[in-house]
């Protein structure tokens, strides 16, 4: 099992997002249920950050497909690394839009932290590393 999270810029608008991210989370529900790729989109000012896991060799294939995706630029993964175990076993794929002051849903939400806090157990240096580079692009 592997873990990868990253950030990139969106490279569309706020009149192309909805739509943009409607389509992402389609066909992401679909392809990734095949590789049995789980994980979450967010998307708030301009910038996606996105956390998914599975098997290394379907991740690889993944993010080669994000980062020759036209919606995405400036790509930069901020964990990748082994884990011990599947973190979002109920969580197929979704995403969540923070922007035009959209609110999310506070169920999902918890329901999402529930199953991160229980299930995935993350490195501390990792976790710094992730904070770390967080700080650097706001």
């Amino acid at each position: 099992m592997h873990l990868i999270t990253y950030m990139s810029d969106y490279s569309g608008n706020n009149d192309t997002v909805k739509q943009d991210l409607a389509d992402i989370t389609k066909v992401a529900k679909v392809q990734n249920a095949l590789r049995q790729i789980t994980g979450v989109l967010f998307y708030m000012e301009g910038k996606f950050l996105q956390v998914v896991e599975g098997e290394e060799k379907f991740l690889r294939q993944l993010m080669y497909n994000i980062e020759n995706d036209n919606r995405h630029t400036n790509l930069t993964y901020l964990i990748d690394t082994p884990i011990e175990k599947r973190g979002f076993y109920d969580w197929n794929m979704d995403s969540f839009n923070f922007a035009n002051g959209q609110k999310f849903n506070v169920d999902n939400m918890q329901a999402l932290s529930k199953s991160f806090s229980e299930n995935l157990l993350p490195r501390s240096d990792t976790l710094v590393m992730f904070y770390k580079k967080i700080l650097e692009k706001t």
